[in-house]
């Protein structure tokens, strides 16, 4: 996924942006202030769904420690996953008819994940009918 092929108005991209400003504002140790701004960036994406601040804001995670930003990706991309799940479970009890969930293997996270890569996450994760 690109930049281009991102639209800022999908209800699911914007919760995949919050999932990992979520995470951000949860890493702790150093560059720990670096992670606040960079989250700070991503909500307001959200607020705004400006492309202009969304470049920004994947500039701003490109800037952080690539370990960071490896630990940010992989618990974004639990996160969204529980988040899947929930809502499946949540659906099922309120439709008539249970849905299938299909297993997926997790994705490979490169070595050193852009904001894309992070978002990206997000759609290996869904399940499909």
């Amino acid at each position: 996924m690109t930049a281009l092929d991102l639209s800022l108005e999908d209800s699911q991209t914007l919760q995949a942006i919050g999932i990992l400003a979520d995470v951000l504002d949860g890493v702790d140790g150093p560059g720990g202030l670096d992670t606040v701004l960079v989250s700070k960036a991503l909500r307001q994406v959200i607020a705004t769904k400006s492309q202009p601040a969304f470049e920004f804001a994947s500039r701003a995670f490109n800037t952080l420690d690539p370990a960071v930003r490896r630990q940010v990706a992989s618990t974004a991309d639990v996160a969204a996953h529980s988040s899947v799940e929930l809502r499946a479970r949540v659906g099922g009890f309120l439709s008539t008819a249970p849905k299938k969930t299909v297993t997926q293997q997790g994705p490979v996270v490169s070595q050193q994940p852009s904001l894309i890569t992070a978002l990206n996450l997000r759609s290996r994760r869904r399940s499909t009918p």
